[in-house]
This record gives structure tokens, C-alpha cells and sequence, in this order.
């Protein structure tokens, strides 16, 4: 019997682990695991920025229960190209400046291409 209720342990592990619904058939687009809307990742460069965002940005840039406890308001930058003023130039400036206070300078954690791969993802986030 207690072989049993390890077997049925291991299935139901193995089971919750498995993507299942609408989640489970798009292939790395529509929604982040944080129920962030974004577009579908369609080139290499944006998926290569889906990773470098999800490393080095989302403490900051995507929204919990936690940090507005704390007070941390980073925009999600979701529709960031949407915005009127915002261009590519102006973002790669910000990304490697940083804010002073706000954001740091990320000048010397990105080579060029892993800048333009970060910068097309944002565009379809």
C-alpha cells in the first residue's frame, strides 16, 4: 500500500507541472506567468529579450502585491512603444544611464546585441 501512495504522489507531481489550457498551446506569447498581456514573441531577438528581461528587469518591472506593499512604483512597461514620446533612442539612453535614485545604469551589463534583443521585446510588450 505504500508503494501505491508513492506512485500516486509521483503521478500528481509530475501532473501540476504539466502546462494544461490556452497557456499550454501558445508557443512563449500572449501572456507572461504573471498574467501580463503581451505580444506574441515571433523572432529570435525578441525571444533572447523575453529572457534578458525576465532576468535582470522583472524585479522591478512587473507589479505584485509585495512591492506595492513597499512602495516600489517601476512602471510594467507594458505599451511602452505606444506611448507618443517614447522611441527606441530614448529607451536605449534610459537602459544605460539608468535614473538616478530610480533606476540604476545597466551600460556595462548588456553588449549591443543583447540591447537591441531587449529593446524588441519591449516593443511588443
Amino acid at each position: 500500500m505504500g508503494g501505491r501512495l508513492v506512485i500516486r504522489l509521483l503521478l500528481f507531481s509530475v501532473a501540476a507541472c504539466v502546462p494544461t489550457g490556452a497557456a499550454a498551446q501558445e508557443e512563449g506569447g500572449g501572456a507572461s506567468a504573471l498574467g501580463v498581456t503581451v505580444g506574441k514573441l515571433q523572432t529570435d531577438g525578441q525571444k533572447r529579450g523575453d529572457a534578458i528581461f525576465h532576468k535582470n528587469c522583472h524585479l522591478c518591472h512587473i507589479s505584485t502585491a509585495q512591492k506595492r506593499e513597499l512602495k516600489i512604483n517601476a512602471d510594467q512597461l507594458v505599451g511602452l512603444f505606444k506611448r507618443p514620446t517614447t522611441n527606441e533612442q530614448a529607451v536605449r539612453q534610459l537602459i544605460q544611464e539608468g535614473i538616478p535614485k530610480r533606476m540604476p545604469s545597466f551600460r556595462y551589463n548588456f553588449t549591443a546585441v543583447e540591447l537591441d534583443d531587449l529593446i524588441a521585446y519591449l516593443k511588443i510588450r
